[in-house]
């Protein structure tokens, strides 16, 4: 009788290791489906972006629909790519959930791409961009001020590096334009 019993109480042990294992397995499989993807998306579109890059600053501001950097007037295309690149931040992963300084050593963060971009007075994102991911093609960035490290989709870096030439809206642009204006008033001989 009693190696009934035992077998009894062996055939109970092994079903409450397999219920576990299906309960972790269960919560893996539902843990999977939610992706670590997410996009950072801020409302509206900012009006006054700073940029501070290896010790120096740009300050990028809008007038109407037209972007200046001081009298500067820059280019519409570029600062429209721009200011889509931080509306809506495209993360890949979680790369670190420590913001200490070997983590922001680790991913570049230490020496950041520091980009402010502000609506009115109120901030509209604030982007710490590090060091490009070993395929190029991504950065790692930290976002309003969170701990989190992220990958971001898309590179970043390369995106706001960048001098105040590379935004100047081009003089063949300007002459083009004031040429087409100037053929639209003269009147046409006949």
């Amino acid at each position: 009788m009693s190696v009934i019993f035992n077998l009894s109480k062996r055939t109970k042990i092994l079903a409450c290791v397999a219920a576990a294992l299906a309960v972790i397995c269960a919560a893996q499989f539902f843990a999977g489906l939610k992706s670590p993807q997410k996009t950072f998306k801020a409302k509206g579109e900012p009006d006054y972006i700073s940029v501070e890059n290896s010790g120096s600053q740009l300050v990028l501001q809008r007038n109407g629909s037209d972007w200046y950097c001081g009298a500067q007037k820059l280019d519409k295309s570029k600062m429209d790519s721009l200011v889509k690149s931080i509306s809506a931040v495209k993360t890949l992963n979680v790369a670190s959930r420590s913001d200490s300084a070997a983590a922001l050593e680790r991913y570049g963060l230490d020496q950041a791409i520091v980009i402010e971009a502000k609506l009115g007075s109120k901030t509209f994102q604030k982007i710490l961009v590090g060091k490009e991911s070993v395929s190029g093609s991504q950065a790692y960035v930290q976002l309003d001020g969170k701990k989190e490290i992220y990958l971001a989709q898309g590179n970043l870096r390369r995106d706001w590096t960048f001098s105040l030439d590379d935004l100047k809206e081009k003089e063949e642009e300007k002459a083009a334009q004031t040429e087409e204006a100037g053929e639209q008033t003269q009147p046409q001989e006949e």
